[in-house]
């Protein structure tokens, strides 16, 4: 258990200091054996002490030197300079090799005590490509990393989970689909020193369908900074971010190749990012390559929306050569997204059709061949070209492993701050449709450029989402398109009034007041008052935030789910 177990790096410093102690000691121990042996000599010549001992006794007569004492300084007299140096300097290198020796003994101990009172560090369990990329990210931010193969409550306990900061639970879940999430339920109940503050968990799942049923499960519990994360998600969402500007004045065609977990949550993100294009009034033309392309296609359209809002799939169940031959028009993006990324890269050498696209027009995400990514290139250096900048590989890794809380487009966004992204999505897709563009207000502009007070505004309001569903009797699951799509409006007002009442209060807290006009600056807003003192208009912003509830789920792949009759009196909070 505990061989599992070490600090991602040792710091340069300290491995310089290691390298300078052991040449002092060799450089010590070198120099005692010198000067004693010459010491002696001389020591041993005088006729006072004139023995016929040879070269071998005067070298055994040394090394005596190192466990104080020398059999012929017990006659006494004066002593020669080299001995006197050698005799102090041996018993020193003495000294300090039974230092280190017993460091070395209990190096492992100590490390474990000092693993076990650590506060404000990391934790990364798991021996997968996923930890170490994490482990590496943190560890090159200046972040104290501890890892640990194993998830159990022994293995956390020695990694100091009772003192860390965050967890991130990354262990091969190929074979048992559930390991990472027992170890956050694991970490989620140690015991945490005093002062330590709250512990962020994120468990990764391989499975997105299971990463999501576990994040709708999650919604309605009070913690927050903990989720499950799926990296193809994350990839996919980063990708299509990074490349959002090039659709805007393209032709709007695009061929998906390889539909696994990365290929559809790709289909998904472009169709999100398709709604809030200057040309979203027609449909984004989506090829997909895959031998179960129709099965997948359909449950595409049944468990998102915006793929049915934005995107005209186009099923292809045969080979990508053929598709290729298909299309009169090279498409604006192929995305090569095979499980085997052999056959990735082979198609992206051999496919010449699929080299007409324009800059970048064939994308090639790596993971295991990540290391590819360095060998094409448009310079001397490069061992080969990228097809005149036609290709562009990218390793899956640099999409995702941005470990810095706080940011946008990391495995650090929990439910509560994806739905937020929804709220705000949303709102930003229905603007656009009365003819907004974005960047008019402050308040148009994506998740990642919004103002951090509209940010907080919308996570408020998705964090009460669990409340209010609650309070209608019902709950979350996987979209499937079964689940309840509208609100029965004798539900809504009083609904609506609780949640003006929230925001009512949230808003004070934060230091605004009542004001005639709305003024940001100063924090005045108009409707700072009594639910009876609002207009139709100002109640109907209310309204709209409980009746968008299985519009902002649908965005993030849930539905509402009914159970009981509901509650009389929601509750404010």
């Amino acid at each position: 258990m505990e061989q599992g177990m070490r600090l991602v790096a040792v710091p340069a410093r300290g491995i310089r200091a290691l390298a300078a102690a052991r040449w002092g000691l060799v450089t010590t121990v070198v120099a005692a054996l010198a000067l004693g042996l010459w010491g002696l000599q001389d020591y041993t010549s005088d006729p006072r002490h004139e023995t016929n001992d040879g070269l071998l006794d005067l070298i055994y007569y040394d090394l005596q030197l190192f466990v104080l004492g020398s059999s012929p300084l017990e006659a006494g007299g004066p002593i020669p300079w080299p001995l006197q140096i050698a005799r102090f300097l041996a018993p020193a290198a003495t000294v300090y090799f039974l230092f280190e020796a017993a460091r070395a003994m209990f190096a492992d101990t100590w490390r474990l005590v000092r693993q076990r009172s650590m506060s404000g560090h990391a934790v990364v369990t798991g021996k997968t490509p996923t930890a170490a990329a994490i482990a590496a990210e943190l560890q090159a931010s200046g972040r104290r990393v501890i890892r640990t193969e194993t998830g159990d409550a022994s293995s956390l306990y020695d990694a100091g989970v009772q003192g860390a900061r965050v967890l991130y639970a990354c262990a091969d879940d190929s074979t048992d689909s559930s390991i990472n999430v027992l170890t956050a339920a694991t970490a989620s109940r140690a015991r945490r020193a005093r002062k330590a503050g709250p512990l962020a968990v994120y468990a990764q799942v391989s499975d997105p369908a299971y990463a999501l049923a576990l994040r709708a499960r999650h919604l309605s519990q009070p913690n927050t900074g903990s989720d499950f994360f799926n990296t193809d998600e994350l990839a996919a969402r980063e990708l299509v971010r990074r490349d959002a500007a090039t659709f805007e004045d393209a032709v709007p065609h695009v061929v998906i190749a390889g539909l696994g977990a990365f290929g559809q949550a790709l289909v998904v993100e472009l169709a999100r990012m398709w709604q809030l294009s200057p040309r979203c009034g027609e449909r984004l033309s989506v090829t997909l390559v895959d031998p179960a392309a129709e099965i997948i296609a359909d449950d595409l359209r049944r468990r998102w929306p915006a793929v049915v809002q934005s995107c005209l799939l186009r099923p292809f169940p045969g080979d990508l050569r053929t598709a290729v031959d298909d299309e009169s028009v090279p498409p604006h993006r192929t995305y090569l997204c095979f499980d085997d990324e052999d056959a990735s890269v082979l198609a992206a050498l051999t496919l010449a059709p699929l080299w007409r696209g324009g800059p970048h027009s064939l994308v090639l995400p790596l993971d295991r061949l990540a290391r590819l990514v360095e060998v094409f290139g448009q310079d001397s250096t490069s061992l080969l070209d990228d097809i005149e900048g036609q290709l562009w590989p990218i390793s899956v890794g640099s999409l995702i492993f941005n470990v810095t809380p706080g940011e946008s487009g990391t495995i650090h966004e929990d439910i509560y701050e994806r739905l937020a992204q929804s709220i705000h999505h949303i709102y930003l897709q229905r603007r656009v449709a009365q003819g907004a563009r974005l960047g008019d207000t402050a308040a148009m502009v994506p998740w990642e450029r919004l103002d951090t007070g509209f940010r907080e505004a919308n996570l408020q309001q998705a964090r009460n989402i669990g409340a209010k569903l609650i309070a209608l009797g019902c709950t979350v699951a996987p979209r499937t398109g079964s689940g309840v799509d509208r609100i029965d409006d004798t539900l809504i007002e009083s609904l609506a009034v609780a949640e003006h009442d929230r925001w009512v209060a949230e808003r004070i807290s934060q230091g605004w007041r009542f004001g005639e006009v709305r003024d940001d600056r100063v924090k005045l807003h108009p409707s700072i008052k009594p639910w009876g003192d609002l207009s139709e208009a100002e109640r109907d912003k209310d309204r709209d935030v409980v009746r968008d509830i299985p519009l902002i789920l649908a965005d993030y792949g849930l539905q509402v789910v009914r159970l009981t009759p509901p509650a009389v009196a929601p509750p404010t909070t």
